[in-house]
Parts: C-alpha cells; sequence; structure tokens
C-alpha cells in the first residue's frame, strides 16, 4: 500500500505543465462492454497502459491534450489489461536489461499508468476488476487510495463537439489508445470519421495502438458495418486505402480468446481481417505481445501495450518535425 501510495503522489506531482510546443487531441473509447460471436456480452474497456504513458510523454516533452471520449463519458479501465502479462511483456520488449526478472518493472509501470489516468480523469471506473486474484487486489488498494482523495470524476470534452474543422484546427495530431473498447462505440462514430479526415487532409500526425487503428474505417463513405460487406466504391474511395499500418493480430487474439480473456469465447470478428478487406496493408509479423510500430506518411500505427513507448516516441517526433 505505501509504494502504491508514494506512486501516486509522485506521478501526481511531477506531471506538471511547461511552456507548450502544441496540443493534441486525445480520443478515449467509453465502452464498458464487448459483445461475442455467441451473442454473448462481457465487460470490457480501454487499456490504461496504452494511453497513460503516451500523456506522460506528450507532457514531458511540452505538448498540452485534450481528451474527447463519446459524449464526454468517463471512460472505462479493463482490469484485463492490468494482469502483469501485459506489462512483463512490455518489460521484456522495451528494457532487455530486466527480461530475467520483469516483475519490479512491470509492477512500477503499472502503477505510473493507474497514477496518470487519475490525474486525467479524476475517480477511475474499472471493468474487469476481477479479471484474476493479483489484479482484484491491486484495485482494492487503488479504490481505498482514491477513497480517501475523495476524488470525483474530471469533465472531459465530448467527441461530438469537434466536428468542425474549427474545432480541430488548434490541434498538432490526434492520438486513440486501443483495447477492445473502441470496437464498439468509436467505430460507429460518424464524428470520429470527420475528425480522422480532417486530420488525414492536412497531414498532421495521427497515432492509433492495438485494436484501435480498426477506427479508421469510420472515415469510410457511410456509417461502417463490420457485418456488411464493403462496395468497391467504398473501398476504393477509402482516404486511408494502401497505408501500411499493424494492429492486433490474430494469433494474439487467439491468446487473449483461450488463456487470457474470454476463456474459450470467441470475438465476433478479428480486427487485422477486416482491416485488411478495406484496402489497409496490415503486417502482424512479429512475436505475439513484442513491440511493432509501423510508420506510413501521417499515420504511425501500434501492434499492441508493448508497442506504446516506441509509438509515443515515433508520435512526438513527427509532432516536432511539423514545428
Amino acid at each position: 500500500m505505501k509504494k502504491i501510495l508514494y506512486i501516486f503522489v509522485a506521478v501526481l506531482l511531477s506531471l506538471n505543465a511547461y511552456a507548450s510546443n502544441g496540443k493534441v487531441l486525445v480520443v478515449v473509447s467509453a465502452a464498458d462492454h464487448l459483445t461475442l460471436r455467441n451473442g454473448g456480452v462481457v465487460e470490457s474497456g480501454y487499456f490504461v497502459s496504452e494511453l497513460s504513458e503516451t500523456l506522460r510523454q506528450l507532457e514531458a516533452n511540452g505538448y498540452e491534450f485534450d481528451i474527447a471520449t463519446p459524449k464526454g463519458k468517463t471512460p472505462v479501465i479493463d482490469g484485463f489489461g492490468l494482469q502483469m502479462y501485459f506489462y512483463k511483456a512490455s518489460v521484456v520488449s522495451n528494457w532487455p536489461q530486466y527480461a530475467l526478472n520483469p516483475k519490479i518493472k512491470a509492477e512500477e509501470e503499472r502503477l505510473k499508468d493507474i497514477a496518470t489516468a487519475t490525474k486525467y480523469f479524476g475517480r477511475l471506473k474499472f471493468a474487469n476488476r476481477y479479471a484474476n486474484d493479483e489484479v482484484s487486489a491491486f484495485l482494492d488498494d487503488v479504490e481505498y487510495i482514491m477513497e480517501q482523495q475523495q476524488l470525483t470524476e474530471k469533465p472531459l470534452l465530448s467527441l461530438e463537439s469537434l466536428t468542425q474543422s474549427k474545432s480541430l484546427e488548434k490541434y498538432d495530431g490526434i492520438y486513440i489508445p486501443g483495447g477492445h473498447a473502441p470496437k464498439i462505440d468509436l467505430l460507429f462514430s460518424e464524428e470520429l470519421g470527420s475528425i480522422l479526415t480532417y486530420f488525414h487532409e492536412t497531414q498532421k500526425p495521427t497515432a492509433i495502438i492495438c485494436h484501435a487503428p480498426i477506427v479508421l474505417l469510420t472515415a469510410m463513405e457511410g456509417i461502417y458495418n463490420p457485418f456488411i460487406p464493403l462496395s468497391e466504391e467504398q473501398k476504393n474511395n477509402f482516404i486511408y486505402k494502401g497505408y501500411n499500418i499493424t494492429l492486433g493480430n490474430k494469433s494474439e487474439e487467439l491468446i487473449l480468446e483461450n488463456f487470457l480473456y474470454l476463456k474459450g469465447s470467441r470475438l465476433e470478428y478479428y480486427v487485422a481481417e477486416k482491416a485488411r478487406e478495406a484496402g489497409l496493408k496490415v503486417s502482424n509479423f512479429r512475436v505475439p505481445s513484442m513491440s511493432q510500430v509501423i510508420e506510413d506518411r501521417e499515420l504511425v500505427t501500434g501492434a499492441n501495450p508493448s508497442s506504446v513507448y516506441s509509438l509515443a516516441d515515433k508520435f512526438i517526433y513527427k509532432l516536432q518535425k511539423r514545428q
């Protein structure tokens, strides 16, 4: 408990405003469930590891940011993304010196992620808080600290308020974290389609990670539906047609389905397959859970939680090049 409280305080005190080098729009899913192939529904949310590290790096490099969600709702952290499996994989992928004993570094990174989310969202919401006994015990401590600090939810921008170009001109780039949640709300957002089209047309840096690159399909003509075949006209007019990207691959999805997440249940579809159908060039050649980042024109995509460190670096480099 003392270690958790120390990290919370250290992160909250260290993230201070600097002279601004620019401003970034951060779009986060507010979904709290996931529909399965058999029609069942399970809890879901966004992966906080894919958000918090990028926020820290943006602020450390002098960037301000606004966070927007559908209808300004507080987003929901997926407890499955807090499992040590993901954090240890990130440590091994990004800090080889910790490969023989990644646990201490993994715990530190997880604590920093929760503390960062607390700074910007206030009172946090969780799904799958009983992902396993270790996550449950960790979140019990987090809940206790939030109660002691008497935290309340902080207001956020609504995605729907940002569809006009004049509302977007102040932003130098856009970032969208993943988890399965974006498949539920962001993928069907006409507003997000308009926003992404603006960033594409102005060639402003666009960074998206894990399952979230599927939301590129919101920029299709009409409202995208993953269960209806795309017309040739939609494919030909797709503004990201031919872009090279990476995102969660099928082998990683199968691990989630069979061992880590869904315990034998099946997802309605796999994001990599739908991205290819739309005309995106998807690269998934990697060891599962190892970092992979691909850059193509204004777009930078990361494959999984382990990729957030490299993705944030490339995103910030692209932002700095525009200055």
